[in-house]
Parts: C-alpha cells; sequence; structure tokens
C-alpha cells in the first residue's frame, strides 16, 4: 500500500510543481495540500486506527484466553 501512497504523492507533487512553475502560486499550493497531503494524510490515520483497533482486539483475546486456561485446566 505504500507504494500507492508514494506514487500518488509523486503525481501530485508534479501537478502542483507545474502549476506553480506557470505562475499560478496559489493553486500549485492548494493542489499539493488539499490534493496532496490532506487525502493522504486522512487514508493513513484511518488506516493506522484500523491497525491499532485490531492489535488492541487481538491482546484481548490472548488476555482471555490465558486467564481462561488456569480455570479449565484445574478439576
Amino acid at each position: 500500500m505504500l507504494i500507492v501512497v508514494i506514487g500518488y504523492l509523486y503525481v501530485v507533487g508534479i501537478v502542483g510543481v507545474v502549476a506553480l512553475a506557470s505562475g499560478h502560486i496559489a493553486s500549485g499550493i492548494f493542489t499539493l495540500l488539499f490534493a496532496g497531503l490532506l487525502p493522504t494524510w486522512l487514508w493513513l490515520s484511518i488506516l493506522r486506527r484500523k491497525r491499532i483497533n485490531h492489535r488492541a482486539l487481538l491482546q484481548e483475546q490472548a488476555e482471555a484466553q490465558a486467564a481462561a486456561a488456569p480455570a479449565n485446566s484445574e478439576p
């Protein structure tokens, strides 16, 4: 997934640089911010949050299994 982000930022960066080079400073800055950095940050933060939630769920399941294992082994 990281290669997709790198490619997307490369393309948006080139578009922003071309807009800046042609004299459209505001257009170049807005392109870099609102078409490049903001969507990328939102997408990566959503993926990060999903990963954190999944790890927390796995941790809770492991703790529940560890707590249930001694109770089941007693006669």
